[in-house]
């Protein structure tokens, strides 16, 4: 059998999966070791931790989002309507195609108190999601009612995320993105 190659991008796929659906507790190095087919000490040799290695797939997801997500909102040449739209479609894409619901909401709800450098960039992610909705919200809202529509906004999608997770069903996550783009609607 031909042996695999393995590299960093790798890891962090394959780790940030389990730790979508396992949870940052639940789920080993050695377990982390064979979804890439290697033994738990070769994904030393790419990340010394399993702090190291969950802040890797966070900066993951982090620029996964600021890429294809959230670089929606700042298009000058759409408008906002359009803007609102394509980040929901993306953010979909992204969640309704893949298992475990959100990195950050479970890594939130596991680690923010313990781990608190986990904190950190979890906030970072929350706080850019709530100021690219915030930026699209501005063309009807003042700022300030902007700012808190997009936090509110965040925080019932993470909700929805959740109990899709829970009941097996897009439903609520369908919905509380279809109560978001109706924040446009005249």
């Amino acid at each position: 059998m031909p042996i695999q190659k393995v590299d960093a991008d790798i890891i962090i796929a394959r780790a940030l999966r389990l730790f979508k659906e396992r949870g940052y507790q639940a789920t080993s190095m050695a377990d982390i070791g064979a979804a890439c087919g290697l033994l738990k000490g070769s994904i030393y040799h790419h990340f010394p931790s399993k702090e190291v290695l969950a802040l890797a797939a966070m900066d993951y997801v982090q620029t996964y989002f600021s890429e294809h997500v959230f670089h929606h909102a700042y298009a000058s040449d759409l408008n906002p309507q359009r803007k609102l739209k394509l980040l929901i479609k993306a953010s979909e894409t992204y969640f309704l195609g893949s298992k475990g619901g959100c990195l950050m909401g479970n890594l939130a709800l596991e680690t923010v108190d313990v781990l608190p450098q986990f904190g950190k960039v979890i906030k970072r992610y929350f706080d850019d999601w709530a100021k690219a909705l915030a930026h699209i919200l501005r063309a009807k809202f003042p700022l300030k009612q902007a700012r808190r529509l997009a936090k509110q906004s965040v925080a019932e999608i993470q909700g929805a995320i959740m109990m899709m997770r829970v009941y097996k069903t897009s439903e609520c996550f369908l919905l509380a993105n279809r109560r978001l783009l109706g924040m446009l609607a005249d």
